[in-house]
């Protein structure tokens, strides 16, 4: 043992004599950096191989390109002063318009004569009338019918706020009552969804969308301790889920779909780690209509110990009636083992006012993650469910009201009639021979491209006959959103569709005032930093 000893502290003595004299010939400040500036390389080598990690190393590159080329004087102002060009095209004469808009109160107020103003404005609006994507999912015209029952119940609920339950008794009824009704619609009363499913109404979509994945971050948190929270979504997920990924600091990681326009299983298996929270499936997707394979993403999530989001913002009202007409639906809701939450729009194909929506979970223990409650604050104890604090007890009312008035029979027949036009319109397309159909649709989007001309030019004519289509990239294609307001006029809109390709086709090339040559150079534009600077700055041009 003194014999080890020895040899050991004659090594140490050694080592100490030889790493003396080698750093010796070494300034002591040099000495002092190194080590902060190898740490400091360190990180930087870390946070780019994070980047490329993230965005993949052509865009990388690209982006540490086209900072660096900003450099160059004058060739910052040069790019600045083109982006600028392309968000005056954007806006086209918007700008002008906004000018005249008042920024003051008046000194006298208008009484109830600002009914004859708000009559005026609302004349100037274009007409959408089945003539809009999406948009309006009810049928006929805003003062009659269903429009009108339902502007009757917000109106009569105008003054409630559900915030305060012990006073607005029957909005707190009406509410539960929409989300116990929209969970029955998705599996609640069957024995695979354990009996326990729960919800809250939200503003729309993307606040359903946010609470879920806020949800789901707190949750799995607690579960699993994860601190440093990832969720993995298809390219064709709704772009809330960015959103979430901004606000509450999680980091996304984006799949290509598969040949199919489907979310690749295989693929977001890949993307699981010890930091993922949460997968995402579509039914269907916002640009192509198509359902995600949601028993196969169930089954994944499951046997990952991860939650799963299916968002039926606009199957929730269509798909469960589709099926029992005998479309051949796949499964989607709660009966499918391993969804966790789902969010589903009231205003959408449930025909309630804008402003409606349900986000369920599986089970309470899930959805107290969803909540926010204070108790240090000096007015007094406080929690909420939602991010309002203070919400339209009318807009509850209203959707209610749509589903009451409605009921099985009514959804029924209004789902008969939308996928019939879907069809219909899905083969007047067919018989196009320039576009094809992006896919299978499974419901009421019907997206469709062209290998032989800009489609984006098409849309462009489309627009001039007064339709409102939703321009889509990769690949550059454009849906129809089928309502209740289109089911009249499939066949005014086929024709239209068959003269704007024949247009375009004798005379191709963008034409005065469209967009096609902005959407077609944004889908090619390699630094999407750039596109993002775009849609930024048009946004603060128009709030």
């Amino acid at each position: 043992m003194d014999s080890f000893s020895s040899s050991f502290n004659s090594f140490l003595n050694h080592f100490r004599a030889s790493a003396n004299s080698f750093l010796s010939q070494f300034e002591p400040l040099a000495l002092l950096l190194a080590p902060l500036l190898t740490l400091l390389v360190a990180r930087f080598l870390q946070s780019f191989l994070s980047v490329i990690h993230e965005k993949g190393l052509k865009a990388t590159f690209l982006g540490f390109f086209m900072s660096f080329i900003k450099l160059i004087p004058g060739v910052k102002s040069y790019v600045d002063a083109e982006k600028q060009k392309v968000v005056d095209k954007l806006h086209s004469g918007s700008k002008s318009i906004r000018e005249k808009w008042r920024t003051d109160l008046p000194t006298t107020g208008l009484g109830v004569g600002v009914i004859d103003e708000m009559k005026d404005e609302k004349s100037k609006d274009v007409d959408w009338q089945g003539k809009c994507s999406g948009t309006v999912y009810i049928g006929g015209s805003e003062s009659e019918g269903h429009f009108s029952l339902i502007n009757e119940a917000c109106s009569m609920f105008a003054h409630t706020n559900p915030l305060h339950l012990d006073v607005f008794k029957s909005v707190a009824r009406f509410e539960a009552e929409v989300v116990a009704m929209t969970a029955a619609l998705l599996g609640s009363k069957e024995k695979a969804s354990g009996g326990q499913v729960c919800g809250n109404m939200t503003s729309g979509g993307t606040e359903s969308i946010l609470l879920a994945v806020k949800t789901s971050r707190d949750y799995m948190k607690m579960k699993k301790g994860i601190t440093k929270p990832e969720m993995i979504i298809a390219e064709s997920a709704h772009s809330a889920y960015d959103k979430a990924a901004q606000y509450f600091n999680i980091k996304l990681r984006r799949v290509p779909v598969d040949k199919e326009f489907q979310a690749d299983v295989k693929a977001i298996r890949q993307h699981i780690n010890r930091n993922t929270i949460l997968i995402v499936g579509s039914a269907p997707g916002f640009p192509h209509g198509i359902i995600d394979p949601i028993e196969e993403l169930g089954k994944l999530a499951y046997s990952y110990g991860v939650c799963f989001h299916v968002d039926l913002c606009l199957g929730g009202f269509v798909l469960p009636f589709a099926h029992k007409l005998g479309y051949p639906i796949p499964s989607f809701d709660f009966t499918v083992m391993g969804v966790t939450s789902i969010s589903v729009d009231v205003h959408k194909y449930g025909l309630a006012p804008k402003g409606t929506s349900v986000v369920l979970y599986r089970d309470h223990d899930i959805r107290k993650h969803q909540f926010v409650a204070v108790t240090e604050w000096s007015g007094g104890l406080y929690v909420s469910p939602t991010i309002a604090g203070s919400r339209p007890g009318g807009l509850i009312a209203g959707a209610w009201a749509a589903m009451m008035s409605l009921g099985q029979e009514g959804y029924l027949e209004n789902t008969r009639n939308i996928m019939e036009a879907s069809k219909m319109i899905q083969n007047g397309i067919k018989e196009i021979p320039e576009l094809f159909i992006i896919g299978r649709p499974d419901m009421t989007i019907v997206a469709f491209g062209s290998a032989v001309l800009d489609i984006f030019e098409v849309n462009d004519i489309m627009s001039c006959k007064g339709w409102h289509l939703n321009a889509l990239q990769r690949p550059n294609s454009i849906h129809i959103c089928i309502t209740l307001q289109h089911v009249p006029v499939v066949d005014f809109f086929i024709q239209d569709l068959s003269e704007a390709v024949q247009t375009v086709k004798e005379n191709p090339g963008p034409i005065s005032g469209g967009l096609a040559p902005i959407y077609g150079a944004a889908g090619r534009m390699p630094d999407r930093g750039m596109v993002e600077e775009l849609l930024v700055n048009y946004m603060d041009g128009t709030c």
